[in-house]
């Protein structure tokens, strides 16, 4: 058993703990720019809608001078 994690590393093999890893770092950097692009995703749609609530309370403030219960 010893000589063959000396001979994969002496050669270039990958050990299983090694090639496990590996693994984990490649779906790792893969989640981190789902996340990312997601991120801008939710920022622009955050944006969006608090055009929305803005409008929606503008709306109602004139509404309400309008019928002379002011804020």
């Amino acid at each position: 058993m010893k000589w063959r994690r000396l001979w994969r590393r002496r050669h270039g093999g990958r050990t299983p703990g090694q090639a496990a890893a590996d693994r984990a770092l490649h779906q790792a950097r893969e989640e981190r720019h789902e996340t990312a692009r997601r991120g801008r995703e939710v920022t622009e749609t955050a944006g969006q809608l608090r055009e929305i609530r803005e409008r929606n309370h503008f709306a109602e403030m004139f509404r309400q001078s309008l019928e002379g219960r002011g804020t």
